[in-house]
This record gives structure tokens, sequence and C-alpha cells, in this order.
């Protein structure tokens, strides 16, 4: 016999009516864990009056407010729970496992050097060169182009005045995939940047994490469907110690604090600005930020998943 049964949706359905079913018969409580919202991803694919979006808001309302306690992961849906379907819920942020951690200069270069036999392009970054992760799911609500158009951008800033630029040279990393990949990795090629490069690397489990502490700067390109939830590719760039510049949405600034740990754009001039001013001169930049944010990342990192759990769910 189970005391408690812990859930975690999306996805909602038909979840959530099975295990209030099974809980029900067994005599067990049934915690769900919100995430976001089937409802509003299903909406992505499908008009958000569809039959099958309807049914399924209609049930995960239903279930959400028979289940017995609540988890979510921002006020902002905690909020919108309470008004709309009134359900209670304790707001339980995500936070990193401990693999994501920053990383020595020694485990940087062994990454680099590994990655360079299938991807040639590592070999050549030095001391000199910014390195920018982006993990995006090639899709239209992750908008890849956005991040394309300002390096694009950073690009002809290096050119308009190339004797006394102070913008280095790029790697960018993308991991991920999705169906719109091969479309701008076509969209790349063509463009043809002299100071910017793009890799897509296939990423080992344990790599990604060191993947991510080797960066200089990442780039969330996550709209929420809901705009309650937050990205989990954020906190894990911020228990690594990076830096990240996050596409604005509602919820977004429960975690990425724009001037503090990061930096919030809204369209493609505002990232490039970004890009630019995070670079100039790297790497013996004085840029302020670069302190302040490394200083608050690890005030981030002091507080890790199992306290965070300890402190808000038991």
């Amino acid at each position: 016999h189970l005391s408690y049964i812990l859930v975690q949706t999306p996805p909602g359905i038909p979840t959530l009516p099975t295990l209030w079913l099974y809980c029900t018969v067994k005599g067990s409580q049934l915690v769900v864990d919100w995430h976001n919202y089937s409802h509003t991803i299903l909406s992505l694919a499908l008009p958000p009056s569809h039959p099958m979006v309807t049914i399924t808001k209609m049930l995960e309302r239903i279930f959400g407010q028979m289940a017995s306690n609540a988890f979510c992961v921002t006020k902002a849906m905690s909020r919108d729970l309470s008004t709309n379907w009134g359900v209670r819920a304790s707001v339980l942020y995500d936070r990193p496992p401990d693999k994501f951690r920053p990383v020595s200069s020694e485990e940087k270069q062994e990454l680099f050097k590994k990655l360079s036999l299938e991807y040639p392009v590592f070999s050549n970054v030095d001391s000199c060169t910014g390195v920018l992760v982006s993990s995006t799911s090639w899709t239209e609500d992750e908008d890849f182009g956005v991040l394309l158009d300002a390096l694009v951008k950073y690009e002809d800033a290096v050119k308009k005045d190339a004797a006394e630029s102070q913008l280095c040279n790029l790697l960018v990393v993308i991991t991920g995939k999705g169906p719109q990949k091969q479309f701008y990795l076509e969209k790349i090629n063509i463009l043809g940047l002299q100071h910017v490069q793009f890799v897509t690397p296939w990423l080992e489990n344990e790599d990604y994490p060191t993947m991510l502490a080797s960066a200089d700067l990442g780039v969330c390109l996550h709209t929420s469907s809901s705009g309650l939830d937050l990205p989990m590719k954020v906190v894990d760039m911020f228990g690594c110690g990076l830096p990240v510049a996050a596409i604005q949405f509602e919820a977004l600034g429960e975690l990425v604090k724009d001037g503090e740990n990061g930096r919030i754009f809204k369209d493609s001039e505002e990232l490039s600005g970004i890009i630019q001013n995070w670079f100039e001169g790297f790497p013996s930049s004085d840029n302020v930020d670069h302190k302040i944010f490394s200083e608050n990342l690890e005030d981030f990192r002091n507080l890790g998943w199992s306290e965070n759990w300890d402190t808000v769910a038991l």
C-alpha cells in the first residue's frame, strides 16, 4: 500500500484520471507536480477551440481539483491554479542536479579535444574565441531564427569597423534535434559568416553539463505555451555558473533577473546588442556584468535540489 503517489504533469491526460482512479481504489493520496498545462501544449498543434483541447483542459481541471495536494514551478502558475481552478499549489522551483556545476579549464580543454575528433571546429577554439551555447527543439515555438538574425547582426558589427573592433570571433554550439534543424543549417551555410562559426554536436549525457559549463554565454529561446512554466535548460545553465540571455515571457522573471544573473530580450535586435556587449573586449573585458552575474549565480547554486525539496516538499 502506497500512502502517496506523486505525478509530474504534463502529460496530464490520461495520467491524472488513471492515477486518481488508482488512488481511490487503493486509498492512496494523489499529489500533482504541475510543470505546465497539457491543454496549452496541445494548443500549439491544434486550434484552441478544437474539441481535443477543450476536453483535455476540462479533464486537467477536474482531476487536478480532486488531488490531495499539489506543487507547481512558479508563483505565476500557483496564482493561476488558485484563481481559475481553485487548486492550492505550493511553489517548488526546479533546481539543477549536482552534475550541473562549473568546470576547470582543464576539463574544458579535455572536452573540446574529445569533441574535435568528430567536430574539427572545436580544435580552433582558443582563449580569444567566445563560446555561446543554446539548446533548441528547432520548432516554431522555439524560434532559432531569432538567434540566427542576432548573430548576423553581430557579424555585421565586426565587419563594420574591422580594424578597431573589440568583438571576438564566436563559436556557437547548438544542441538538440527537431523538424527545422536542416532548414536552418542550410541557411547558415548560405550566409557564409566569417566571424561566427556554428556546430551542432550530438553530446553524450555526461558531456552536456561540461559543455554548458565550458561556454561563456547561454541563450534560451524557450517560450512557454502557458507563459507560466520555466525552462529547465536555464536552470541547468545556472547550475553550471553560465549566465543566460533568455527571450521574454510572463513567468521568466522568477528565474532570470535581468541585469542580475542574466539578460532578457524581446527580439533579435535586443539579443544582438546583449551578445555584442557581453563579448566586447573578450576575454579581458572589464564588463561589470560578468562579475555581478558570476556572484549571483554562485548564490543560486548554494541551494541544491535535495535541500530545496526538503525545505518545500517535506
